[in-house]
């Protein structure tokens, strides 16, 4: 093979490394941590986390319902004891029993929203649990074929990289020299129909003469990537 043919040999053997050690890369995060299985594990102790407080406002909910239920009855019999005989101060008992009542009427309807609330919590976290118990076994299923891919990829891979170091070591040190200089990606192209299959620029009858002998590099003229002949 001629140093182009060699360098752009190379070259695809360099993209097919990348895009393995990429797909080795996603499938070996994968199995660390399924993404789904984080995710939900993450809403679950979000869920969990309201779930909490709505527990706690219930509950404190219920601490001060009974204790102003305590203090209405308290004043309810105080009340119709007997034991108060002062016209006003009975008028101003009876009307503080029923701002009382009425208080406690309105904390029954907020809880029956706190309630609501509760339940509502449960129900996502009961949902995210049986997700989240479903998106383990998935996880878990797919392990077995995931490292068979991972087997292959890692084998491809070290096939790969063999055949990329003696293909390189093929390539003239200058031609080595001219490829590690140059910063465009891709740095090899294609001769297409006379042109550079990147930048489209056609290339010089000149230059097509040179690179039909294949023995020094052509560039082109307009993006500086080494030319091939398709």
């Amino acid at each position: 093979m001629k140093p182009a043919q060699l360098l752009f040999a190379y070259q695809r053997l360099v993209e097919r490394e990348n895009a393995l050690r990429n797909d080795i890369e996603r499938i070996e995060t994968r199995l660390a941590a399924d993404p789904e299985v984080v995710s939900l594990e993450e809403a679950l102790a979000r869920a969990v986390e309201v779930q909490d407080a709505a527990a706690d406002r219930l509950r404190e909910s219920d601490r001060l319902r009974e204790a102003h239920r305590t203090d209405l009855r308290d004043r309810e019999r105080q009340l119709m004891s007997g034991r108060i005989r002062n016209p006003s101060e009975l008028m101003q008992m009876s009307d503080e029993v029923q701002h009382m009542k009425a208080r406690f009427a309105e904390e029954e309807d907020s809880e029956l929203q706190l309630m609501e609330g509760a339940e509502s919590a449960d129900q996502k976290v009961s949902e995210v649990t049986a997700s989240l118990e479903k998106a383990r076994r998935d996880a878990a299923e797919a392990e077995p074929p995931l490292r068979r891919e991972l087997k292959g990829w890692l084998s491809e891979l070290a096939e790969v990289e063999a055949e990329r170091g003696e293909v390189w070591s093929q390539v003239p040190p200058a031609a080595q020299a001219a490829y590690n200089r140059l910063r465009v990606q891709p740095v090899v192209a294609a001769l297409v129909n006379d042109q550079c299959a990147v930048c489209h620029v056609t290339v010089t009858s000149s230059g097509r003469q040179v690179l039909r002998k294949g023995d020094e590099l052509v560039f082109c003229e307009n993006c500086g990537r080494i030319l091939v002949p398709a």
